[in-house]
């Protein structure tokens, strides 16, 4: 579908869309197959890990999981475009108090 990549490793990155939504971090890997990226700190899972000779009590680890870049937009990119929108709503709103005097 969408073969263009926005978003490369080190990047920061918003969450658009999802359980981490409004949250930001940076990338730590890009799946080109399954168009998803792993962000640091974000979208926690939990596997167990059986019992074995390293872990005689078994373990719960935490890890990141995957989000398709789709729900994903880079830091500066998302601040500039919302900086430019809250300019367009502050001048219409503005104008419209104008209008009523």
């Amino acid at each position: 579908m969408g073969n263009r990549r926005h978003i490369k490793k080190g990047d920061t990155v918003y969450i658009l869309s999802g359980n981490e939504r409004g949250k930001s971090g940076k990338v730590i890997d890009v799946l080109t197959g399954s168009e998803r990226v792993v962000v640091e700190g974000l979208n926690m899972l939990k596997k167990h890990i059986r019992k074995n000779q390293d872990q005689p009590q078994g373990e719960i680890a935490e890890r990141e999981g995957t989000i398709h870049w789709s729900n994903v937009m880079r830091e500066d990119r998302y601040l500039r475009n919302r900086t430019a929108k809250e300019a367009v709503a502050i001048q219409e709103g503005d104008d419209k108090a104008e209008s009523e005097e």
